[in-house]
C-alpha cells in the first residue's frame, strides 16, 4: 500500500457508510451499532473518547476507542487484531477523529490505515491493563480485570452503566496515543473521498478477477457437471454487493475467449465457466477504471488551485 489518505472535515457516518458499501457484503446492520458508538463519542465531554478505530470486512464492521485497542487482553484489542491473525479477509481500516456536530451531522477527519501493518503495530505496542473501572449511575469502583463481574446494580452506586480497562501506566498510554496522532498526521496525504470509494470499488472487482484466474489455474480437470468446462464460483461476497456494471467489468477483465457466467442446476451461486480446451495460463486483462472513478479524477484535476495568501510585510522602512 502506498501513501495513505486523510479525509478532513467530512460527515463521518455518511463517509464510513460509503466505504462500507464497497466491502461489507453481509451483516451491514453492524454499522447501526457503529453509528451509536460514534454518536455517544461525539457527545462525550471526554476528548479521549473522540479518537476511534473503525474497520469494514466482508461480513461486518467494527468501531472501538483507539485507547482500548492499545490495552492488552481487552475485547477491543483482541477484536482489532483477530481478523489479521485468523482470517484472510479484505479489511478496510480507518482512524476516526471526531471534531464536532454541525446541523445534526457528526463531523471529523478520517485517516486511512494499512490494516495488515496496523494490527501488528497494535499487537507490538499494546500496554498492560490489569484493572477495570466499573462505572455506575452514582459513582465507580475499580477491580482486577481477572475477577468476574456482571451488570447488576450496586446497592450504593446504583445502576451499572459500563466498564473501562485501566492502563497500568496511564501516562505511557497517553504518550503512545499522542505519537499515533502525530505519526498519522505527518504521513497521510489529503484525499478526495469520492475518488477513494471509486478506487475501492475498482479494487473489489480486480481482486475478484485475480481470484477467479488463480482458481482456474488450480483446477486439474474440467469440473462442470458434464465435464465439458472448467468452472469457478463467483464469490458470494462479490455478488452480494456488485452491480450489473460491476459484473460486466469483471467479465471484461477475465482473459478467456469461451467465458460465460451462468448458474448451475441444483447448485447455489453464479459460476464463471470456460471451455475445457481454453488456455488457463493467463493473467487478467488490464483493469478498466469505472466511469465514476474517471469523473472523480477529472473533477480533482480541474478543481481550481488555491492561491497563496498574501503575507504582510512587517519590516521597518529605513
Amino acid at each position: 500500500m502506498g501513501k495513505l489518505n486523510k479525509f478532513e472535515s467530512v460527515d463521518v457516518t455518511a463517509s464510513l457508510e460509503a466505504i462500507m458499501k464497497q466491502n461489507t457484503a453481509f451483516y451491514q446492520s453492524d454499522f447501526d451499532i457503529d453509528k451509536e458508538i460514534i454518536k455517544r463519542a461525539a457527545e462525550s465531554p471526554n476528548a479521549g473518547d473522540k479518537m476511534l478505530l473503525w474497520f469494514s470486512r466482508p461480513s461486518g464492521t467494527c468501531c472501538i476507542k483507539e485507547r482500548d485497542a492499545f490495552l492488552k487482553d481487552t475485547r477491543e484489542h483482541n477484536t482489532w487484531k483477530f481478523y489479521g491473525e485468523q482470517t484472510r479477509d479484505r479489511v478496510l481500516a480507518y482512524a476516526v477523529e471526531l471534531t464536532g456536530i454541525q446541523d445534526g451531522k457528526i463531523t471529523g477527519n478520517l485517516y486511512e490505515l494499512d490494516y495488515q501493518q496496523h494490527y501488528k503495530h497494535v499487537t507490538e505496542q499494546a500496554l498492560p491493563a490489569d484493572n477495570y473501572m466499573l462505572i455506575y449511575e452514582h459513582g465507580e469502583r475499580e477491580q482486577p480485570a481477572a475477577r468476574p463481574f456482571d451488570a447488576s446494580p450496586n446497592p450504593q452506586l446504583g445502576k451499572f452503566e459500563r466498564f473501562e480497562a485501566i492502563p497500568n501506566d496511564p501516562e505511557a498510554l497517553q504518550s503512545l496515543l499522542r505519537e499515533e496522532r502525530r505519526s498519522r498526521e505527518q504521513s497521510a496525504v489529503p484525499g478526495d473521498l469520492e475518488t477513494h470509494t471509486a478506487a475501492l470499488r475498482d479494487g473489489l472487482i480486480e481482486t475478484e478477477a485475480r481470484r477467479i484466474v488463480g482458481k482456474m489455474k488450480e483446477l486439474s480437470d474440467p469440473n462442470s457437471p458434464d465435464k465439458s468446462h472448467f468452472m469457478v464460483e463467483l464469490s458470494p461476497y462479490f455478488t452480494q454487493i456488485a452491480t450489473t456494471k460491476d459484473t460486466d467489468r469483471l467479465f471484461s477483465m477475465l482473459p478467456y475467449k469461451t467465458l460465460s457466467f451462468s448458474q448451475i442446476k441444483d447448485r447455489h451461486g453464479t459460476y464463471a465457466l470456460i471451455g475445457k480446451d481454453e488456455n488457463r495460463d493467463r493473467l487478467i486483462k488490464k483493469p478498466r477504471p469505472s466511469v465514476r472513478a474517471q469523473l472523480a479524477q477529472d473533477k480533482k484535476r480541474t478543481a481550481p488551485k488555491k492561491t497563496a495568501a498574501k503575507k504582510k510585510d512587517h519590516g521597518l522602512e529605513v
